[in-house]
């Protein structure tokens, strides 16, 4: 407010106080400095982009779309515009358009660990789950200790019959993060499937201790 006092046509300005609204839970309010930005300076790629976060969490997810597009057209190699969007066609159960955002976002950084696992997750969810394996794996690589890329790869092990590989992989994910429900209640049911019972209601009331 300091900054728009001295400046009130100071688009970064406008637009940083809708990312801190937003971070507030405030959504309608960031989406509409993010507006009063464009309406200053709508060549901004950053504004577009940080409006979709607003309008994604609102779950209004073609509104995100579009105006990702509009970021992507004044810059196409904004790499989080790509992965942003990816998720917001997932979310709306557009997988293979998702996966295409996705390829666009790892061509511009391959290192994106965040948006291999992303690409994992839709690729499981079109049962292809020896490439979302090949894709986590690739997340990994680049950071071995994402907790949510050693869960979705143990959930594809799973689903593929190899629960003793998807119990390992969950371990790596506890170990990281002891506090993470979703990783305990696969666990145990990978152990429930194995018929290992005991050791599947342990982890069940793991979960339930922690949420």
């Amino acid at each position: 407010d300091q900054a728009l006092a001295i400046d009130p046509q100071d688009a970064k300005a406008l637009t940083n106080k809708g990312v801190a609204l937003a971070d507030l839970g405030r959504r309608e309010e960031a989406i509409s400095c993010h507006d009063q930005a464009l309406a200053i300076d709508s060549r901004y790629a950053v504004i577009w982009s940080n409006k979709a976060v607003s309008l994604f969490a609102l779950g209004r997810r073609e509104e995100a779309i579009n105006c990702y597009d509009q970021a992507l057209a004044i810059d196409p190699r904004y790499g989080q515009a790509w992965t942003n969007k990816g998720l917001a066609f997932y979310a709306l159960g557009r997988r293979e358009e998702a996966i295409s955002c996705y390829d666009q976002a790892l061509a511009i950084d391959p290192r994106d660990a965040p948006t291999w696992n992303s690409k994992g997750t839709a690729l499981a969810a079109l049962g292809r789950r020896e490439e979302a394996i090949g894709c986590h794996d690739q997340a990994l690589s680049i950071d071995p200790r994402d907790v949510k890329a050693w869960n979705n790869k143990g959930v594809s092990l799973a689903d593929l019959g190899r629960r003793e590989e998807a119990i390992k992989c969950y371990d790596q994910a506890l170990a990281i993060d002891p506090r993470d429900a979703a990783v305990w209640n696969n666990k145990g049911n990978a152990l429930d499937d194995l018929g290992r019972r005991d050791e599947a209601i342990g982890c069940y009331d793991q979960a339930l201790a922690i949420d």
